[in-house]
């Protein structure tokens, strides 16, 4: 969530183009500044350039900020160089997010029908290939695109657009909004208000008719502003940062004894439930009200699994390397020898939370790198726990929704285990199986588990029974 939160707010600015220089030839260079801000907080910067190279476009676009996440601050760096056509669709780029804890850089080139990527992670570099239904977008790109069509006031625009945070094309949608004419300085120019909606997010932003963009607000009170280099880069106040982890809490009636709950039953309100995983396994969904029964563990078949049903749930990706010579090793010593499916789950799920350092980290996680780091939050123990788990042979899938922790849920990660039926386990917390408070909205890669970020800020949770 965090990755694709920074992709959309931080990597995310306008290019700014003119419309009068928007002629044949193609459009003239830009040089742009904002500042980025949180709840009216400075946390950071973004500089971005639109570059004419020949028959491509340049466009560079870089961050900096400061995110505090369960009382940490981590300083995150962001690059994003992407070469485009003369229309902006998208020939090639590099990606690179770098945090205090790790790194990583992603270079993807189209050809013909398929996105080439090289995503270098852990000091590995591995290359997937995806294929398109259309010739993509990144989301740099889009507005460039729009100011060459026109800025028209109540017309929709349509893109498919590939995000590196998780390495998948969806359509971004973008509405104008209305127009209004506003003095700036001594200038009287006329603004336009634009809606983009990508993967569950939204983003509001302001431009100017000749497209110099004023102001961007997207989801839990960001913010960037269009400023000048040095302003921009002129650091925020200490201690002025809001934790994001709190911020996305959602308060509900307190759960005595959480990590032993059985059975809970709540009503979900606030976002459409539809196409989310919320019905099936051990949860039960009728209308609003959702219903989760705890089951024993399994003492389940033997290893490796053999069937076919479940077969794409023990291959390797991008980020799960569980085909790496590293993982296999450390999944086989951790099992000594152990064929049960469901005694080895649980034998990993007990490594894993007893291996890591439980530590906040912003980035995209790749199990190799938390492997060599020992460190990390439930992103980083699921990705870990998920590698592992395939390499011994067991069928096994990320999960995303939300656990219930003190005083409210909070959004969070899981592994879920095929020994038999799907059970859902928390490594993060030493539970096997997870307690009942775990409510599951998605399963699958990062692809599937952006889906989340439609929740933010908007779901809303009544606890009815518990025990």
């Amino acid at each position: 969530m965090l990755g694709l939160l920074i992709e959309r707010t931080y990597l995310r600015p306008a290019t700014v183009i003119a419309l009068d220089a928007a002629t044949e030839e193609g459009v003239g260079a830009t040089d742009e500044w904002f500042g980025i801000y949180q709840q009216g907080n400075k946390i950071g910067y973004a500089h971005t350039q639109t570059l004419p190279e020949a028959e491509t476009y340049h466009l560079v676009e870089q961050s900096e900020m400061d995110i505090l996440a369960l009382g940490t601050v981590q300083h995150v760096k962001t690059v994003i160089n992407s070469y485009t056509t003369k229309n902006f669709l998208l020939k090639y780029f590099d990606f690179t997010m770098q945090s205090d804890m790790t790194t990583m850089k992603i270079k993807g080139a189209v050809l013909g029908k398929r996105l080439i990527l090289d995503i270098t992670t852990g000091g590995q570099t591995r290359t997937e290939k995806i294929r398109l239904n259309n010739p993509p977008y990144l989301s740099p790109n889009i507005k460039p695109a729009i100011l060459l069509m026109g800025l028209e006031t109540g017309k929709q625009y349509r893109f498919p657009v590939f995000n590196p945070a998780t390495m998948s094309t969806e359509e971004a949608t973008i509405s104008v909004e209305s127009k209004e004419p506003i003095k700036v300085g001594e200038e009287e120019k006329t603004i336009c208000k634009l809606k983009e909606s990508f993967q569950g997010m939204e983003t509001t932003s302001w431009i100017t008719q000749d497209g110099e963009t004023i102001k961007e607000e997207s989801a839990l009170g960001y913010t960037l502003l269009k400023e000048s280099m040095t302003e921009a880069k002129k650091r925020g106040k200490e201690g002025s940062l809001v934790d994001i982890i709190t911020l996305t809490m959602i308060p509900s009636d307190p759960i005595k004894d959480s990590s032993q709950a059985t059975y809970v039953k709540a009503r979900l309100k606030g976002v459409p439930l539809q196409g989310f995983s919320l019905d099936g396994d051990r949860q039960s969904l009728n209308g609003n009200i959702i219903e989760i029964h705890k089951e024993d563990a399994l003492q389940a078949y033997h290893l490796p699994y053999s069937g076919k049903e479940f077969s794409r749930d023990l291959l390797p990706s991008a980020l799960i390397q569980s085909y790496d010579a590293k993982i296999v090793d450390q999944s086989k010593k951790i099992l000594a020898g152990e064929k049960n499916a469901g005694e080895a789950a649980r034998k990993l799920n007990e490594w894993v939370y007893t291996a890591l350092t439980k530590k906040p980290v912003v980035s995209i996680p790749s199990a190799i790198e938390v492997l060599n780091s020992r460190e990390g939050d439930c992103n980083e123990h699921t990705a870990l726990y998920t590698a592992l788990a395939r390499a011994a042979g067991i069928p096994t899938r990320m999960a995303a929704g939300i656990v219930y922790m003190k005083n409210g849920f909070y959004y969070h990660a899981w592994p879920e285990v095929w020994i038999g039926r799907w059970m859902p386990v928390d490594p993060t917390f030493d539970q096997f199986p997870a307690d009942a408070t775990h409510i599951r909205f998605v399963t699958g890669n990062l692809d599937s588990q952006s889906d989340i970020a439609k929740l933010v800020g908007k779901l809303k949770v009544d606890i009815l029974e518990y025990r």
